[in-house]
Formats: structure tokens, C-alpha cells, sequence
């Protein structure tokens, strides 16, 4: 969904969420939260600390239900959501805002980033503000910037993966996105979208072989158990997010407004100090249930980026090309 159609959408579901806006944006009002992050994940907390705060900060004058673990919408769903009204706060990782935005496709492209304190750097300094800026002019106003577990493993149960070529003919779990797809495709591997929550039976009953996800959402979600091998190829590393409307933003009073901001940024720091914790004992979790865990060396390292980046062209007319040149830019300097 492009920001055009975006504005259509919005125009279209005018009237609905004008007579739901008025009565809630009273004082004392109720805003509601969904995500599919778990009370358990480090977005989770924040998304928690997040409507603690809120009420706080604007003296009662405002409170947050947050409803986690998909328990009302998922991330593909939250976001829809936020769209047509439903509720008020949502958020997904940067993969599913692609039917939204184009802002985020970049980070779906493998090895734009070079290491966890590049992408901090990025993310949170002047990139993360431009983000933001892309947002708005989309129509979304970007709440959280939160760190997602780091880079992603590349996981499996059949055999050790040390180069591309060792990925050949396995199946793989993917997500949606078309950047993932076309990656391990052109690695050899066999790239089949599956939803998340059926991740777990489908690497249980062969289904699939592996997938390609972070440490804290391996361990949350047990698939450590039924996993042999993982490999730190870090390819690609990715956000979660918590948005508004942007209108729906606008008609917020203003001490409502202040008192989201400043949540927000209180409670992406608070999560993001967590994230870098539970990826450690993450690590150490998979380690104990005797997941071998490889780091390619540098040869090897070599034939994944170089392998990995040939995906670029495919999708250069997808990608917002001044902010991926902004990205690369920032991480040469620093």
C-alpha cells in the first residue's frame, strides 16, 4: 500500500473513524495497543513500559490497552489496524511495513549493515530521524525505533551451514518478504513463506529445514529444540516499530501528545537496553540445548556478502535509493 493509496484508504475510512476519534479523545480517554510481540520479548516490555508511562506522564488523563502476542491483531494485522482505525497504536518489524511504505526496504536487503554498532549508529541518530520524516509524509507517525535481537541466524535441523553452497536444496522458512525469498533462492536454498505462529510443527513435521531469525525469537518461541545448527552470517538485522496515524496523532490533545512522545522514547531506550540482554542468554540458552553454533571466517564471510548483495538489482526500483546512499554514507564515516 503506497502512501497514495494510503491517503485513499484514509479518505475513505474518514467518516468511521471521525464518529470513533470524537468520543475517545475525550479526557480521560482509553487508547488501545496491539502487537505480536510477547510479554516475555524485550518489545514486549517496552510496548508495557510504554502504556505505564503514558498514563503517568499525562496525569490519567490518558491510559494504553496493550494487547501482546497477537492476542488481537498480529504484526500484519496490527498494521491494517492502524489503518482503517481500529485501534490506535501498532507495530510490526520493518519486513511488513513494506505494504505500507517503502521507507524500510532497505533493511531487507542483506548486508547494508556492517555490525551491531553501525546499525545503532544508524538507527538511532540522524538516519532514525530521517525514517521518521518518511513516515510522515506516509501518513504514519513513528513512535519507537526498538532493536530487534540483532542479526539474523541462519538456523537448521538437517546440517552445518558454513558457505551459500551448503544451503543448497534445503527448505527454508521465510517471511513474506520478496527480498528474503529471492536471497535464499539464489543461495541454493528452497524459500517457502510461512506464518510465524506455525513455524515450530512445520520445522516438528519436515515441512521445512530451517529459517533465518534472531536468537530472543528462536528461544521465546522454543524452536531451539527442535534446531541443530546455527550460523552467524549476518546478513541482515532488522527493527521493531510502534506507529500511529498520523492524523489520529493530530487530534490528540496536546498534553496527550507530549505524554506519548516522551513515553515512547523513554520506553525505546528501556527495551532496547533489554534487547542487547537477551540476545546474550539467548545465545548461551541455544548453546545449552546443543545448538553448534558457526561463525564463518573471513573467506567464507566473503563469498556471503558478495553472494548476498548480487540480490540488490533485483530490487533497485523498490528501494527509496537516497536513504539506503544516507546509510551506506553514515556507516563509511563513522
Amino acid at each position: 500500500m503506497k502512501a497514495g493509496f494510503l491517503k485513499l484508504v484514509l479518505s475513505a475510512a474518514a467518516a468511521a473513524s471521525l464518529a470513533m476519534s470524537a468520543p475517545a479523545f475525550a479526557q480521560g480517554m482509553t487508547l488501545k495497543l496491539a502487537h505480536g510481540a510477547t510479554a516475555d520479548q524485550a518489545i514486549g516490555m517496552a510496548m508495557q513500559k510504554f502504556g505505564q508511562l503514558v498514563e503517568q506522564k499525562s496525569n490519567g488523563a490518558a491510559k494504553v490497552e496493550v494487547h501482546l502476542a497477537g492476542s488481537l491483531y498480529n504484526e500484519r494485522t496490527s498494521l491494517e489496524a492502524v489503518v482503517n482505525g481500529a485501534i490506535d497504536f501498532g507495530g510490526a518489524s520493518n519486513a511488513n511495513w513494506a505494504a505500507f511504505t517503502r521507507t524500510l526496504i532497505f533493511m531487507d536487503l542483506p548486508y547494508v549493515i556492517n555490525d551491531e554498532a553501525a546499525f545503532k549508529r544508524v538507527m538511532h541518530g540522524q538516519v532514525g530521524e530521517e525514517i521518521r520524516k518518511r513516515f510522515e509524509k506516509d501518513g504514519f507517525k513513528l513512535l519507537m525505533i526498538l532493536d530487534n535481537g540483532g542479526f539474523r541466524d541462519i538456523v537448521n535441523n538437517r546440517r552445518a551451514i558454513k558457505t551459500p553452497a551448503d544451503l543448497k536444496g534445503l527448505k527454508f522458512r521465510t517471511t513474506a518478504s520478496p527480498v528474503e525469498i529471492a536471497m535464499f533462492r539464489h543461495w541454493g536454498a528452497i524459500p517457502t513463506a510461512i506464518d510465524w505462529a506455525e513455524v515450530y510443527n512445520a520445522l516438528s513435521s519436515g515441512v521445512v529445514d530451517g529459517e533465518f531469525v534472531m536468537p530472543t525469537w528462536l528461544a521465546t518461541a522454543k524452536h531451539y529444540e527442535v534446531l541443530k545448527y546455527a550460523t552467524r552470517n549476518r546478513a541482515v538485522i532488522g527493527i521493531q516499530t510502534l506507529a500511529m496515524r498520523k492524523d489520529r496523532f493530530d487530534k490528540l490533545p496536546p498534553n496527550v501528545q507530549k505524554a506519548v512522545m516522551d513515553s515512547a522514547k523513554e520506553a525505546e531506550d528501556y527495551g532496547n537496553k533489554i534487547d542487547q540482554e537477551l540476545t546474550d542468554k539467548a545465545r548461551a540458552y541455544a548453546a545449552k540445548l546443543g545448538v553448534q553454533t558457526y561463525a564463518p571466517d573471513e573467506q567464507e564471510m566473503k563469498q556471503w556478502r558478495e553472494t548476498g548483495r548480487a540480490v540488490w538489482k533485483e530490487f533497485e526500483g523498490k528501494v527509496d535509493k537516497d536513504l539506503l546512499k544516507m546509510v551506506l554514507d553514515s556507516q563509511s564515516k563513522g
